[in-house]
Order: C-alpha cells, then structure tokens, then sequence
C-alpha cells in the first residue's frame, strides 16, 4: 500500500551512477537505505545509510535473500562492470538479474523496483522492442554525440568510449560547419561502421531488453520496471518529469527519408529519475508496469555522474 512513512529501501549498486543520486534522494526525504554491492561505503556515511557489502555474482539466490530480510522496498540499479574483459556483456549481466529476483521472491520485500534501460520500450504503435529496431543504435548515438553533458559523462564512466565518441562529435561538427578534413571524415566513417556492424553496448542494452521477460505478465511478486528514457545523463535537478508505460517517448514527427528515431530521442537528467524512482517507492502506482520517464535536459552542462552523502545535511564522506 502506498505510504507517506519512512521506510527502508534497498538499493542494489548504491554508489554507482542511478544509485548514487536515488540513495541521495531518499536519505533527503527521510527514509534509510540499505546500499547493497562489492563497495557499498564508497557512498559516503549518514545515520539512516547502511552499507551492505555483497558481491551478487558470488553468492547463491538463496544466500542473497538473506540481504534483503528487513528491507520494505528494493530497488536494483545493478550495472555490469565497464573496464576489462567482463565489461557491457549479456550473459553476466541477465544472470545476475536472474538471482535477484529468486532473492527477492524468497524474502519478505513487499516491493520490487528494477532500472533495467531504454533499449526494452516499445517504438511507439509496435510491440517492437527500440534496441532491436535496425535504426536505433546509430540514432542513439548522433544524439548523445550531440551532447556535451553525456560526452563528459562517457567520458568520467567509460573512459575510451567517451573519447571516441568525442572524437566523433568534433569531427561531425567539422562536416557540419563545412571545415571537415579528410581525417575527419574518416573519422566519421570509422565511428558509424562500427556502430552498424556492432555497437559497442549492443550486447548489455539487449540484456536489459531481455531482463523484463522475467518480469511481464509475473504477479508471483510485486514489480516496477523502470526504464529511463533514451538521452539519460548527469544534468539540472528540475523537480519536473513525465512518466509514459511501454512505449518510448519521441518528439515531433517523424521526417521523410529518415528513421523513425532520427532527432527524435528523449532524455531526462539523473538526478528527476531519481526523483520518479522515489515518487513510485511512495506512491506504489506502477505495480506491474513497465515504465518510463522524460524530462527537460535542455541545459546541456556536464554535471557529476556521481553523488556522495556528504551532500545530505548530517553526512559527510
């Protein structure tokens, strides 16, 4: 039932990108959290935050339903590593998943939230998933390309993809302004070949696509599947969003000649998913949806890809 009393909220990957700025966000309204990861003090100390260090890909479902035995609503902000060999892959990333919610269902959590991305929308009037429709990923990427705020944040995350995606940007820029050289070009060239052989996060965007299988149509437990819409970055704290169930939200029409995701994309700054993720832990109006949200990221400034709770009164890191 939905509540306005404080609650303890698990927050699987508290330290990490999502996690950080929801952790935040519920500390700020009152309730405790329950950080949930390999390295869950990296967050910082407060009285109502209590790091649980685990390492999920370690331990059994059984074991990990142990984490969760006084927690009211969980909420996985699980991410793959993103350095080395195991970085972005999809088996690891679905089995996870997979021993979350056997955890889950083992213990006495009421309420179960999963930030699972934009690739498992539908494109609008389909029941085709984004991430397998053949324009998605090169749209995808001339948008972010666009975006100093989501270049500098690849590039604080992800290290070599934020450069080359840098790289990238400059050079179409170049082509725009009519001053591309011939490196240039070949730069842009090289970038959307390798985006439309194989872009380098298909296999993790389609993992999370696949993720919601274990969840549609399951009422064993109770669920929110939440995907943040496509232009997700560090940005302005507007207090503003708009949630949309199922379909991917697009702006304006689609233009003749080109894809139906071509400028078309939407985004919505961490910090008002946040506040959409906590809004549902109270409010509990999406139970058994699959949902998304979009917000103003007009102002295109990086911003930090992580929080800390030195930022909440009280804390300090």
């Amino acid at each position: 039932m939905p509540t306005s009393t404080p609650l303890r909220v698990g927050v699987i990957g508290p330290a990490g990108f999502g996690g950080s700025y929801l952790s935040v966000e519920l500390i700020n309204r009152g309730h405790t959290v329950i950080g949930i990861s390999r390295n869950p003090q990296k967050l910082g100390k407060h009285e109502r935050y209590i790091p649980r260090p685990v390492d999920i890909v370690e331990l059994s479902f059984t074991e990990l339903a142990k984490y969760f035995e006084d927690i009211n609503v969980l909420v996985s902000e699980y991410g793959p590593h993103t350095g080395g060999a195991d970085a972005l892959l999809y088996m690891p990333f679905l089995e996870a998943v997979r021993k979350i919610v056997l955890a889950v269902k083992l213990s006495p959590v009421q309420y179960f939230l999963f930030v699972g991305g934009a690739g498992s929308l539908h494109v609008p009037g389909t029941h085709e998933c984004c991430v397998d429709h053949p324009d998605f990923f090169m749209a995808y990427r001339r948008a972010i390309a666009t975006s100093e705020a989501h270049i500098s944040y690849m590039e604080e995350r992800l290290g070599v993809m934020g450069t080359a995606l840098r790289t990238y940007k400059d050079a179409r820029l170049a082509q725009k302004e009519g001053r591309a050289t011939e490196k240039d070009e070949a730069a842009i060239a090289e970038y959307e070949k390798s985006v439309n052989k194989k872009d380098r996060a298909t296999d993790f965007i389609k993992a999370g696509r696949t993720a919601f299988m274990f969840f549609d149509g399951n009422e064993s437990f109770r669920w929110s599947f939440v995907s943040p819409s496509a232009l997700y970055r560090p940005g302005k704290r507007t207090g503003k969003y708009v949630v949309t169930v199922d379909d991917m939200e697009l702006e304006g029409e689609q233009k003749e000649g080109e894809s139906v995701f071509e400028g078309r994309l939407t985004g919505i700054s961490v910090a008002d998913m946040a506040i959409a993720i906590a809004d549902e832990i109270e409010s509990e109006k999406l139970v058994w949806k699959h949902w998304g949200a979009t917000g103003n990221i007009s102002e295109d400034l990086p911003a930090p890809a992580y929080v800390y709770l030195d930022s909440v009164e009280g804390g300090s890191k």
